[in-house]
């Protein structure tokens, strides 16, 4: 009796002992560099703050009435995104939303877009996104909730929205090692059949941030701010145009100028833009 008690102690212990270490290893999230967070925080064109555990990303000079929460990708830090959304906060006059997650995965709480809509009343139209992992935990919350889109970094849906309403954009990058392609290919019949695919030239699974060192990602050919220059080209014109589709209102300056992904199958001269999912 003495002996199998040792024994259960003993499992007890090792089980704890591992639960510790999987807690510790996810309470170290990958953060961005200090260059690219201070570079937004010094941009007079964007306000950064945090208000209760979500990182704020809004345009300084005028009032916004579009909001994306965005969900991390697993072990990465909220601020490892604002130099990728910051473009698009200039550009597009959306505010971003990036939740601190609990032991920094999403799918902990796929819920959090719920109590940041809640506190800010003055967002008329509302997009969800992720980047990896967190874009699985953003289209949970899509899928049972009114959003106007979907926006996917590098991501997929576990969940079948492929009757739902909103707007998709799925956007992935060619030197990605860390996106399992099999998955990924499978999920795209999860989507909304008018879903838009893009995948970015040369940019890997960090780039959709602005940190580095993910185990199983190789090197890219492009810099960091040429990636985020990239995938600004295919957000911000897509953003704008759900958006302006939303309330209805007539085409801004920047759709005249620019066409999302959907309407421009040759976007840019540096992205292929794919709208049949079987080809990637």
């Amino acid at each position: 009796m003495n002996r199998w008690k040792r024994g259960v102690a003993v499992v007890v212990v090792v089980l704890v002992l591992a639960s510790s270490g999987v807690a510790l290893y996810f309470s170290m999230p990958y953060h961005g560099s200090s260059s690219s967070i201070q570079q937004v925080v010094d941009d007079p064109s964007v306000t950064v703050t945090t208000e209760d555990g979500v990182h704020v990303l809004a345009p300084a000079n005028a009032d916004s009435t579009v909001g994306v929460v965005f969900y991390p990708g697993a072990r990465v830090a909220p601020d490892a995104y604002y130099s990728t959304f910051a473009p698009v906060v200039r550009q597009a006059n959306v505010t971003v939303f990036v939740p601190e997650m609990p032991l920094n995965l999403a799918l902990l709480d796929a819920d959090a877009a719920g109590s940041v809509r809640s506190q800010h009343p003055g967002i008329q139209t509302w997009f969800v996104g992720g980047h990896s992992l967190g874009g699985v935990a953003a289209c949970q919350y899509a899928g049972s909730h009114d959003v106007q889109g979907l926006v996917l970094f590098a991501s997929y849906c576990n969940d079948d929205v492929s009757d739902e309403s909103f707007a998709v954009l799925s956007v992935t990058g060619s030197a990605d090692t860390v996106l399992d392609r099999e998955s990924y290919q499978k999920a795209t019949t999860r989507l909304p059949p008018d879903s838009t695919t893009h995948e970015v030239q040369g940019m890997n699974h960090t780039q959709f941030g602005s940190y580095r060192g993910q185990r199983g990602d190789s090197p890219a050919p492009l810099s960091y701010d040429e990636a985020h220059r990239r995938l600004g080209d295919v957000l911000v014109p897509w953003l704008t145009s759900h958006a302006t589709s939303a309330v209805g209102g007539d085409e801004s300056p920047l759709e005249v100028t620019s066409s999302s992904t959907k309407s421009n199958p040759a976007a840019t001269a540096d992205s292929r833009t794919v709208l049949t999912p079987s080809r990637l």
